[in-house]
């Protein structure tokens, strides 16, 4: 589905490596809004699994953010010499609930408002379903865009 994506890096590093990289770019006190340079990343990283979210920037910042923002879920195990690292990458539940209110809401007024016409056009059916599909697309092609970012990112620094 488009709120959920699943893949497996293969590292030379040893785990206790990969969390040490990862530690580099994660900064698990970063509160939103704050200004920061270093992390990518804010979240918690434990013995064999990480959770962590994309930072978000101010809009002043060449490094600003969406607030869509995914959350990075990841499994650290050792394989051959090195890691394996099973990492999902899924829609925040924030927006999973916006989605949720934003598809009864407009569906509902779009529906409403279709029922009730008493000439209607072929535009004025369009307008509302217009809406609702922007506010489906909208969060779901930002999401796409961000995961495939960080995992863009992920992969390459991760692999050495």
């Amino acid at each position: 589905m488009f709120t959920y994506q699943k893949f497996t890096i293969k590292s030379p590093l040893k785990p206790y490596l990969v969390r040490e990289k990862l530690m580099g770019i994660v900064d698990p006190e970063y509160r939103i809004g704050e200004k920061t340079i270093t992390p990518r990343y804010r979240g918690k990283i434990n013995k064999d699994s990480f959770q962590i979210s994309p930072i978000i920037y101010p809009r002043h910042s060449k490094r600003y953010n969406e607030s869509l923002f995914p959350v990075i879920d990841g499994q650290i195990t050792e394989h051959d010499s090195g890691s394996k690292i099973d990492i999902q990458i899924k829609i925040h539940p924030g927006v999973l609930i916006f989605l949720g209110i934003w598809i009864i809401t407009a569906g509902r007024a779009s529906w409403i408002s279709l029922t009730t016409l008493q000439n209607p056009s072929f535009a004025v059916f369009l307008s509302p379903i217009a809406i609702f599909l922007a506010g489906l697309a909208i969060p779901m092609i930002t999401f796409i865009s961000m995961a495939h970012h960080s995992k863009k990112f992920l992969i390459n620094f991760l692999k050495g």
